[in-house]
């Protein structure tokens, strides 16, 4: 029997489209939160769904893009592997084991060069 190694930390994602008409991408991280990207932003949520929910249930944090900075094509999640995320008109995301960082360009994210945006993948930061 072979077993699974994979260094994957997105165990699935899908499209959804927000109550409010926007379009975002929500990835279930392998600890079982949910990182939603947004045209405009990064957001963590307890588990994947829960950014449907129009009281905020499950809602952890959010972090904006730069003002100058949008991602607009659709899907915006194109591919990931590991802890690499291809995104639309180019963009990349690098997700560890504790935060998720923007990068305007995969070349940019590989590089650790011209951050966008961080999220703490942390549940409590108060600990």
């Amino acid at each position: 029997m072979l077993i699974e190694n994979s260094s994957n930390l997105i165990a699935s994602h899908q499209p959804l489209t927000l109550a409010n008409g926007i379009q975002v991408h929500e990835a279930e991280l392998i600890n079982g939160n949910a990182l939603v990207i947004g045209p405009d932003s990064l957001s963590l949520y307890r588990r994947p769904g829960d950014c449907l929910d129009s009281l905020g249930k499950g809602f952890i944090r959010s972090a904006a893009f730069d003002a100058e900075f949008l991602l607009t094509d659709y899907p915006l999640l194109e591919r990931h592997q590991a802890g690499f995320v291809q995104l639309s008109g180019g963009a990349g995301l690098l997700i560890g084991l504790n935060d998720a960082r923007l990068f305007k360009s995969a070349n940019d994210a590989l590089r650790n060069h011209d951050e966008i945006c961080r999220i703490s993948l942390a549940e409590d930061q108060s600990r």
